[in-house]
């Protein structure tokens, strides 16, 4: 097989050329978004079949768990003594210590949070600050100039399709 060198521009002479370009893409795009509609289709079709074979199996699956957690919390006092966990041939049952930060009866995790600010302390409580640019496009240039930005003004190139002028032309 011999080496081809990509071609990555189609040179566009005139209007009446570029008019035929945007009709070929409109036309192209339809046809990935066929592709594509098909692709979402079959995969919706096979996730609704996997999970309908998987069902009966999860939730016997679920069933079993079940059973093994209560078989566990009535024999925990002969199963556990001195000991967290309890191997067996095809696994392992146990216990694990853990715990986790919960507002005191009658508080509220917000309350929580305005106690954390008020005391300060702030390593508990978390920040998510980013700029806001939708807001700074609003913004006269010394302002912007006051917190160190500037705005930069650029020449995007665009095109935009008739839709239904070229789904009556590829028709």
């Amino acid at each position: 097989m011999s080496r081809k060198k990509p071609q990555n521009l189609y040179p566009v002479k005139d209007l009446a050329e570029a008019n035929i370009v945007l009709a070929d893409i409109g036309a192209l795009k339809r046809q990935i978004e066929q592709i594509n509609a098909t692709l979402a289709d079959d995969v919706d079709r096979l996730k609704a079949d996997a999970e309908a074979q998987a069902a009966p199996l999860l939730a016997k699956m679920s069933c079993l768990e079940n059973g093994l957690l209560a078989f566990a919390e009535y024999n925990k006092d002969d199963l556990f003594v001195g000991r967290r966990s309890r191997e067996l041939t095809f696994g392992t049952l146990g216990y694990r210590r853990s715990n986790e930060i919960a507002a005191k009866p009658k508080h509220t995790m917000a309350m929580v949070l305005g106690k954390l600010e008020e005391l300060g302390f702030e390593e508990a409580v978390r920040l998510s600050k980013a700029v806001n640019k939708d807001i700074m496009r609003s913004w006269p240039d010394e302002r912007l100039d006051l917190v160190g930005a500037r705005r930069v003004e650029k020449d995007s190139f665009w095109y935009e399709l008739k839709e239904v002028e070229v789904a009556d032309a590829t028709a």
